[in-house]
């Protein structure tokens, strides 16, 4: 399994589910819930952007850079990904819960 992670957001080498649905408009893969700053595609040609049960998905044929006011530009390769938030565990409380930006 390929990973990239920047900041709160995990991108991850996944298969597209057969029913998930094709997005138009910009790419944003996550807001920051604090500061309102984003996740997003740099590029969106070549770019297809699907989304199914809350989750998001890229197919991409060309390399695309993902940018944020706060993080460096990351470059994913070609391919077929996942988008998710990042998870961490609270050992006091016993719970998982998404890293907040």
């Amino acid at each position: 399994m390929k990973l990239y992670q920047q900041g709160d957001v995990l991108i991850e080498s996944c298969e597209v589910p057969r029913d998930a649905i094709v997005q138009s408009g910009p790419i944003i893969l996550a807001y920051g819930e604090t500061t309102g700053h984003k996740h997003a595609i740099e590029d969106v040609a070549g770019v297809k952007f699907l989304e199914k049960s809350g989750l998001y998905y890229l197919v991409n044929t060309a390399p695309m850079t993902v940018v944020h006011e706060e993080h460096k530009a990351i470059t994913v390769p070609p391919g077929t990904w996942r988008v998710r938030k990042v998870r961490e565990y609270d050992h006091f409380l016993e719970e998982a819960r998404e890293v907040r930006d």
